[in-house]
């Protein structure tokens, strides 16, 4: 059965196919452009399907990808073939929408015997490499996470139940007040709302991610962490284009906060997100793609941020990333309601590129 995948997973097998042709992966910078010195030497992609465990080495001497099945070598494709099919697969991405299906690519998926393009969704690794490592000398087996800007703008935190973040009002509105407030529509109609709360007099106090496994990976980052992104998810509806960094100023000023404690919190937390941890999911603190952070640019430039540029990585992270807001029709957000004598407000937390 051809695989019917999205961009994103279809990027996937595009970096896998273009890092085997191209034997490199060139680092990026805090902007996201190539450092022309400085590249990671692709040795070989690992896979693992059905128990089996696929090793594609790149030789340099035979011009080959050398297919290993649990140690085992069994198939030997050129690799002019993994350059022209990683072009198909850029091209198709670029055409494509929603989930679709690449024919051409199929017979040589067969031949290389992949069948699964979409890494396991409870990783964070999209794709397995084993590099030569120049600092060390050492050739380890490390993962990566991969965004693709092909087509559009990637999400970082995707919203769902598991972020969804709760206010207390400092004060009850009337029943004419909730019932009136409910009933604000329009594209403005959160920040709206936010406003008509505020116009009143009354604030909207940091209650609780709503989600205890969420709240507990961000108290792994700082014990404040959920309080700190609560605010600032709620403060960004007044910022245009919602940037992080625009964001983090405001609430700095908002709520006298140190600007560069608040910052570096906030990049711990992308990173956190962009390498290992998932809201709905208990984190060990650890970073699941430990070899670092794949870029493939809307041109179909592939960049790396590895383990080592983590201060880049950071920079990059902070710099392109905002607060984004998912349709409250979708998440049940952006309503008043009632909590035993309290009334409640919540929102649900997106940040994408």
């Amino acid at each position: 059965m051809p695989n019917k995948v999205n961009k994103g997973e279809w990027a996937e097998l595009f970096v896998f196919l273009k890092a085997l042709s191209d034997g490199k992966i060139h680092a990026a910078d805090e902007n996201l452009e190539k450092v022309e010195e400085l590249f990671y030497v692709i040795l070989s992609a690992i896979k693992e399907e059905d128990n089996v465990l696929k090793e594609f080495k790149h030789s340099r001497t035979s011009n080959e990808i050398i297919l290993l099945e649990n140690g085992s070598e069994c198939v030997q494709i050129p690799i002019a073939e993994f350059e022209h099919f990683s072009s198909v697969v850029l091209e198709a991405i670029k055409t494509g929408t929603g989930t679709f299906e690449i024919p051409e690519i199929e017979p040589f998926l067969s031949e290389i015997r992949i069948t699964k393009i979409k890494a396991s969704s409870d990783s964070k690794k999209d794709i397995v490499f084993k590099i030569h490592d120049d600092f060390t000398g050492a050739e380890p087996q490390i993962g990566f996470s991969i965004k693709s800007y092909i087509g559009s703008k990637p999400t970082l935190l995707n919203a769902s139940g598991a972020t969804r973040v709760q206010y207390r009002l400092s004060k009850n509105l009337s029943s004419n007040e909730v019932e009136h407030v409910n009933h604000i529509t329009g594209r403005t109609k959160i920040k709206d709302r936010v406003q008509f709360i505020r116009d009143k007099g009354i604030s909207l106090i940091f209650d609780k991610m709503l989600n205890a496994t969420f709240n507990r990976n961000l108290q792994m980052i700082d014990t404040r962490m959920p309080e700190f992104l609560g605010y600032l998810f709620l403060n960004s509806y007044f910022i245009n284009g919602k940037s992080i960094p625009d964001v983090v100023n405001l609430y700095c000023d908002e709520y006298n906060e140190d600007k560069e404690i608040i910052s570096h919190k906030v990049k711990d937390l992308l990173v956190a997100v962009a390498l290992g941890m998932e809201p709905n999911t208990k984190w060990n603190g650890l970073e699941d793609a430990n070899g670092g952070y794949i870029v493939v640019k809307d041109d179909g430039e592939v960049l790396c941020y590895h383990i080592y540029d983590r201060n880049k990585l950071r920079e990059y992270l902070y710099r392109n990333t905002k607060f984004d807001s998912p349709s409250s029709k979708r998440t049940g957000a952006g309503l008043v309601s009632e909590e035993a004598e309290n009334q409640i407000f919540s929102l649900t937390i997106q940040i994408r590129f």
